[in-house]
């Protein structure tokens, strides 16, 4: 096969558009409708509703709804109350909002290198814990599970908090347990992911001091009925934003709640289908997979072999989405601004004012992140791509996603 490229005139594998991301339908409607003709559109009985399905889904005692994954990862660090200066380890291959609440929290991201399967590198976030070190942020990239028994051995050993990043990785199992439920605080995302309302997030803990501290910080520590604070004077009791959601973001989580199995089921036959079309292709490699974890594949993501390819992984990705695939380059800390510790507001750095603040707090040489290195990551990921999983891919569609990527790699090769 060596067919023209779209990207060079030829005639592209696939010209209709994929279906739908979710099924917002009549029941969605119906749900939001109710709400609004109940005249209470604040936070009420379906958030309340919401929290309570979401965490018995779980099998966790406590949840928090907040306004997005930002926000739920923002509550996850208010709630641990680290001093500021602590350092908290995460992965610099991930959306932001992993730890920009650790930065408005005053604390200093360390990075940790990451495997194949795109997630945390124990060995690394060993040899990156120091005594100033207050939590290690376990990032389930794309819907795969981190390494969860290393990281909470290692957590455990030092005494520092385990904090779970669920954005894209609902009901995803390590082990066969589900994430959320591993770390001491964990952190959801509904801005688009599995379960979508277009906004909103959720934290769970089983930790009471945990939740008792989150539950204030989503609502600007104030004494509310039913929280650890109720029947004190109305005060605002500590430093914490305002993240609250309303019972018309809830209603429509409420009714995609009952949908959501269906979208990631859809998404694993998908994405197993197409790995499988793909898989006598030696230059493409799929995330690795843990045996006995499930991926739930809110993305399907790939390395290539840039050298046999003679292309680089944005070129692919442009070639494959000029046949009509949609296919994404290189992932968030990948592009040409590099992984995040060489973006603009950790580089420079710009955080507050013109200081260096907090990388420079009680410490005699501030942190650099110029300096920072994950060289395992850097050389894989630089190399990914990927593409977003809709639980709408027929059959045809996966034919279609298949020929798309054979074609452009025939042609690279």
């Amino acid at each position: 096969m060596n067919e023209r490229l779209a990207i060079n005139g030829g005639t592209p594998v696939r010209t209709q558009p994929f279906g739908q991301s979710h099924d917002f339908g009549d029941e969605d409607i119906a749900a939001v409708t109710e709400v609004i003709r109940s005249g209470n559109i604040g936070k009420g009985p379906q958030v309340a509703q919401f929290e309570r399905e979401f965490a018995a889904r779980h099998g966790v005692k406590h949840a928090i709804s907040v306004t997005s994954g930002t926000a739920a990862m923002h509550v996850c660090i208010g709630a641990i109350n680290p001093d500021p200066g602590d350092e908290i380890i995460v992965s610099p291959w991930t959306a932001g909002g992993s730890f920009i609440g650790a930065l408005l929290h005053n604390c200093v991201p360390v990075f940790a290198d990451i495997d194949d399967t795109f997630t945390l590198d124990p060995k690394d976030v060993e040899a990156k814990t120091t005594p100033r070190t207050r939590a290690i942020i376990a990032v389930h990239l794309f819907g795969n599970p981190c390494n969860m028994d290393a990281l909470r051995e290692i957590a455990h050993r030092h005494q520092l908090f385990l904090i779970e990043d669920c954005c894209q990785a609902h009901f995803a199992e390590y082990q066969g347990q589900t994430v959320g439920t591993l770390g001491d605080i964990n952190g959801f995302s509904f801005g688009g992911k599995h379960l979508s309302a277009g906004m909103g997030g959720i934290v769970l803990t089983n930790d009471e001091g945990l939740w008792g501290r989150g539950v204030l910080f989503a609502d600007a520590a104030l004494p509310r009925a039913n929280g650890p604070y109720e029947g004190l004077p109305y005060a605002n009791y500590f430093l914490a934003p305002n993240y609250k959601i309303n019972d018309l973001i809830a209603a429509v989580l409420l009714t995609q709640l009952k949908k959501v199995d269906g979208y990631i089921a859809n998404k694993i036959r998908a994405a197993q289908q197409i790995i499988e079309g793909l898989a006598d292709l030696e230059e493409i490699t799929p995330q690795r997979v843990r045996q006995g974890d499930r991926h739930t594949y809110w993305v399907l993501g790939f390395t290539i072999d840039t050298n046999r390819l003679n292309c680089s992984a944005g070129e692919f990705a442009e070639a494959v989405s000029r046949e009509g695939v949609p296919l994404g380059g290189p992932y968030i800390g990948s592009g040409k601004e590099g992984p995040l510790y060489r973006n603009p507001f950790l580089a420079e750095p710009d955080c507050y004012g013109r200081s260096r603040f907090p990388f420079d707090y009680e410490r005699e040489k501030p942190i650099d992140y110029r300096l920072a290195e994950c060289p395992y990551g850097e050389a894989l990921m630089c190399r990914g791509v990927n593409l977003s999983m809709l639980p709408s891919f027929t059959d045809a569609d996966i034919a279609d996603i298949v020929q798309a990527i054979r074609k452009v790699a025939h042609h690279y090769r």
